[in-house]
């Protein structure tokens, strides 16, 4: 093709920018998203005064709202530029769409239509940063990212309690636990546990273990020592254990099979153990009362107003409010000034009532089957984590109200169907001339053995 001569003093024109120009600019701009997506999903606040302030029911966090809006802004265009991928990553949460549908439209419902709206909006923003990254950045580079932010989480929060005791500290029962830049120890508790999930994901990613890990883990139970998070401490411990085990059995022999038999072992004698001291000696073993910290009480009142609006709820987050009237009844009623259901299931009955219920077991079954897919396609690491991620998030929520929040386990629970969604059979690969077994027929015997 000929070149065209240009008249003298006439720049040509520079060529508009193209995927390879994005490939190079868009994970860089979504490892900044990313950054900040992590200390706003972490729950961590910056407290500029000398000590935490109560939040009123209802109020509104400017910064919280800024990192928000920058995630809408910012994820969405990024998803829109990649055009066509986007799109296939987004039709991966397809159950969390259907749930996110009945948010919206509770609003109709909804005792406050503002507070609603403005809520789904912060689900959309959750649902465009998972999109943008599992689109742009990829879940191994957002996990190594993430553990980057957490670490500085975790020296600011030491920081706080050896410089701002009245900061770092939690109040009342827990006055010794540290809580750091996280308003209240058990927000500190769930993101060290998370932390413990993202540091699994690159374990199996890499499949094996090496020095800085262990490092990791160390410092995670040091941290949840001190914040007296014993829930979080026990099932941190859980995911470490089975991240060792998958590793071991991913490489069949011996090891594979004791492991197994140690799991095994270990699931009955814990089960032989509370059938025998029941749910009151369980509790006063890791030194929790029965009532579960005045939890039971509350979900007693919680059900009696549950049953007012049984179908459908009372819109999504839209029930705890400053000087509402259901709030204030529900106050009387537990003689206690209550901030929320104190459980996921409960919260989601609450807000979205059984219709909401319905579509969220949906989600679970949904990842559940993905996850067993996995699993039986070779992908033993991907399956297995993604089923402690739903365990995780099951046992989390059953004292935390955190299950469709705009939090660490709403956003892992996405990341999981992103990641389960792009899963692909696993071809068999030969170790040897002999004809080993490959990949996939050694972790299906592995799965059947254990």
């Amino acid at each position: 093709m000929r070149r065209v001569a240009l008249p003298p003093g006439v720049a040509p024109v520079p060529p508009p920018m193209t995927l390879p120009a994005f490939a190079e600019v868009g994970p860089r701009i979504q490892a900044v998203l990313a950054a900040c997506a992590v200390f706003l999903y972490s729950g961590a606040k910056i407290q500029t005064g000398s000590s935490f302030a109560a939040a009123e029911l209802g109020a509104v966090d400017p910064l919280n709202r800024a990192l928000q809006l920058l995630m809408l802004g910012g994820c969405g265009l990024l998803a829109l530029w990649a055009g066509r991928p986007a799109v296939r990553i987004g039709l991966r949460l397809w159950p969390f769409l259907l749930v996110l549908a009945l948010i919206f439209a509770s609003a109709l419902w909804s005792q406050s239509m503002g507070h609603t709206l403005r809520r789904s909006l912060a689900l959309v923003a959750l649902v465009a940063f998972v999109v943008a990254t599992g689109t742009v950045l990829g879940l191994p580079r957002f996990f190594r990212i993430f553990l980057g932010v957490m670490a500085v989480l975790i020296a600011a929060s030491l920081a706080e309690a050896g410089l701002r005791p009245a900061v770092g500290f939690d109040t009342g029962d827990y006055a010794n636990a540290i809580r750091g830049v996280f308003p209240q120890k058990n927000v500190t508790g769930v993101a060290l546990l998370f932390a413990g999930l993202a540091l699994s994901f690159l374990v199996l990613e890499r499949g094996r273990l090496r020095w800085t890990d262990a490092a990791w883990l160390l410092l995670l139970l040091v941290m949840l020592v001190l914040a007296r998070s014993t829930t979080s401490l026990l099932m941190t411990l859980v995911v470490a254990g089975v991240t060792v085990l998958v590793l071991w059995a991913s490489r069949g022999g011996i090891w594979g099979a004791v492991a197994g038999l140690v799991t095994v072992v270990g699931l009955a004698a814990g089960l032989v153990i509370f059938a025998g001291i029941g749910m009151e000696g369980f509790f006063d073993l890791i030194g929790k009362d029965s009532s579960l910290t005045g939890r039971t009480f509350i979900w007693d009142g919680v059900w009696h107003t549950i049953a007012a609006r049984p179908l459908l709820g009372h819109g999504y987050a839209a029930f705890w409010l400053e000087n509402s009237r259901n709030v204030r009844s529900l106050a009387e009623r537990v003689a206690w000034e209550v901030p929320n259901a104190h459980s996921g299931y409960l919260e989601v009955l609450l807000q979205l009532g059984w219709a909401g219920m319905a579509l969220v077991g949906l989600m679970g079954a949904a990842t559940l089957a993905l996850a067993l897919r996995a699993i039986w396609r070779g992908q033993v690491g991907l399956g297995l984590w993604a089923l402690l991620v739903l365990g995780l998030v099951a046992i989390v929520n059953r004292t935390e109200s955190l299950l469709l929040n705009p939090d660490f386990p709403m956003l892992f629970w996405l990341l999981a169907l992103v990641a389960l969604g792009g899963a692909r059979p696993r071809r068999p690969q030969n170790s040897s001339s002999q004809g080993a077994p490959g990949a996939i027929d050694r972790a299906r015997r592995v799965v059947r053995t254990v």
